[in-house]
């Protein structure tokens, strides 16, 4: 390679032909099993459930209903853990386990603001900043990706509509995955302080992120950044505290009666469930199943081919969690995707440099005979 030329848009240059032809069979190949044998399940409007005794009445059901009435009543002056439990078994909800009971802090949060509303404002803002962040990220890593904005922009629209659309913003899991992004972006920008802080956040605001902390606190731990490492240790331990006394509080709570899922939380859903955490992008809610097969497709070549600290940090995320859901979660656990859509995103919007330098890696060349020279 020239030494004056740039450098590779991705990783995938460095292969050669035959590797980088072994890597589009098996690509071609997985993408053929998935859409034969490994669809996703159908969009959550399909799944038919049981009516509770919450819907016999005519009462609004599912988990943006509950948590606003719980945001409701805190609003009114009333104590989230009381409130929690009357609301949880009015609704449906199993309650004999800890890990039905959602901790405190978002609906605290709004609940406790002047206006409620407040709390879609700032949950708003922080999209906003998030998608502005991925931008600046993104162009600082390579300019040509500033060629890509819109089609980065589109994509990106889905996993952030949750924060602009009616009461969802609510839910702690759509402010958990803005959390976790941010904190992907501050890694981009070099500001290690800020991702740990905006991932310790997440944590706060969903349990669900703590892979993600861990993940990082293990990068910083191998990349051997004490001060950062610091951080997260003293974070998760204040974490952990915060989390013990909120189990402690809701055993108090849990009465003899209280019921349980019928089944665990293991249900090694596989390829299927985890396509159908991808498909809670919004962008792919109306589209056909075999088209969330190809996106996470080409989520996975982008990534797999971003040769960057941020590339590792977000390949290793989106990896780590797509396992995690392999093996973990029911079929209404699907908004769990909504912690990794963003990071899918910039991965599909690096994916045409990926297939583009895997393209010509495998081209066939001729051989290069050496020249004699002539006297």
């Amino acid at each position: 390679m020239d030494p004056k030329s740039p450098p590779p848009a991705t990783g995938y240059a460095r292969l050669t032909p035959w590797q980088a032809r072994c890597v589009l069979v098996g690509l071609v190949l997985l993408v053929i099993f998935t859409l034969v044998a490994a669809m996703p399940p159908p969009p959550m409007w399909n799944v038919q459930t049981p009516a509770s005794e919450a819907e016999k009445k005519g009462w609004k059901i599912g988990d943006v209903a509950l948590y606003r009435a719980e945001v409701d009543r805190i609003h009114a002056g009333e104590n989230y853990y009381l409130v929690a439990a009357e609301e949880l078994p009015r609704r449906g909800y199993p309650t004999r386990s800890v890990f039905n009971w959602r901790t405190p802090l978002p609906m605290w949060l709004i609940g406790n603001m002047p206006f409620i509303v407040l709390g879609k404002v700032l949950l708003c803002a922080l999209g906003f900043l998030t998608l502005v962040l991925t931008f600046v990220t993104a162009s600082r890593e390579n300019p040509r990706l500033f060629q890509r904005m819109v089609p980065m922009a589109v994509l990106m629209f889905g996993p952030l509509l949750p924060c602009f659309i009616g009461d969802v913003f609510v839910m702690p899991i759509v402010w958990a995955g803005v959390f976790m992004m941010l904190s992907l972006c501050a890694y981009g920008l070099k500001r290690p302080y800020w991702g740990a802080t905006a991932g310790l956040a997440a944590v706060f605001f969903r349990e669900l992120a703590l892979p993600y902390c861990l993940l990082a606190a293990g990068l910083a731990l191998w990349q051997r950044r004490r001060g950062e490492l610091a951080v997260w240790i003293a974070g998760l331990a204040g974490w952990a505290v915060f989390y013990g006394l909120h189990c402690w509080l809701v055993t108090q709570l849990i009465t003899p009666d209280a019921t349980a899922h019928s089944e665990g939380w293991v249900q090694f859903g596989a390829l299927p469930f985890v396509l159908a955490t991808v498909q809670m992008n919004f962008c792919l809610y109306l589209m056909p199943s075999w088209i969330t097969v190809l996106y996470f497709a080409a989520a996975m070549l982008g990534l797999a081919g971003w040769h960057s600290d941020m590339g590792l940090r977000t390949g290793l995320c989106v990896c780590m969690y797509g396992v995690a859901f392999s093996i973990a979660g029911h079929e209404f656990n699907r908004y769990w995707g909504l912690l990794v859509t963003m990071p899918i995103c910039v991965g599909v919007v690096r994916a045409p440099a990926s297939l583009a330098e895997l393209w010509e890696a495998g081209k066939w060349r001729a051989r290069q005979v050496p020249q004699i020279a002539t006297p």
